[in-house]
């Protein structure tokens, strides 16, 4: 009897394939995404633990200009339509985040989690620095964001920042993708505003 190797609390799509878990094939949602390009966002809602984290993982791959993914993606009802695997598939540059761990009792505590999370994606593509398409001035706000060395002006733009840049390396629309929204932060000020009434 052949064992299935169920990847319990599993969410990171390549992973899943590389060791050839089981996989219940999502690619149809590529699919059907791509069918709407002339939306410019989309909101994919599900109830928690139902494989949104999953799905943002397996669109990462799918899009990623830093990667190549075909093999993970063989045998997957996506690859049947050749003519958008060869137009989108790893051919646009891609930023993938979560805010899964921006928690806290606090707004500040909150927001210095958020600062930490935007100061790891900026260190991934780190290579922009070394571009000569990216204005000096830009060069230098790059690193204090990597720093965390930021202000709350830079935070508050850093992720249109940071696709206006990549746009400008790759000379390509970059696809964003973000997990766990900043709904946490809106927990914490709220939880800040009742510590106040309360006082």
């Amino acid at each position: 009897m052949k064992i299935i190797n169920i990847p319990a609390g599993a969410s990171n799509f390549a992973e899943i394939r590389r060791k050839g878990s089981y996989f219940i094939d999502k690619t149809g949602l590529i699919v059907q995404l791509m069918k709407t390009q002339s939306t410019k966002a989309t909101l994919i809602t599900r109830p928690r633990r139902f494989g949104k984290t999953l799905c943002m993982s397996m669109l990462s791959e799918f899009f990623d200009i830093q990667k190549e993914s075909r093999h993970f993606f063989a045998g997957l009802s996506v690859m049947e339509n050749e003519e958008l695997c060869r137009q989108w598939m790893n051919q646009y540059p891609t930023l993938s985040l979560t805010f899964r761990s921006v928690d806290g009792l606090d707004f500040s505590g909150a927001y210095a989690q958020l600062v930490s999370v935007i100061a790891e994606l900026y260190k991934k593509h780190s290579y922009l620095t070394e571009s000569e398409r990216i204005h000096p001035l830009d060069k230098e706000q790059f690193h204090r964001i990597a720093a965390e060395k930021s202000d709350l002006k830079d935070i508050k733009n850093s992720l249109l920042k940071l696709t206006r840049l990549m746009e400008l390396y790759y000379e390509k629309p970059v696809i964003l993708l973000i997990d766990e929204n900043v709904g946490r932060l809106g927990i914490a000020f709220f939880r800040k505003k009742c510590l106040v009434k309360k006082m």
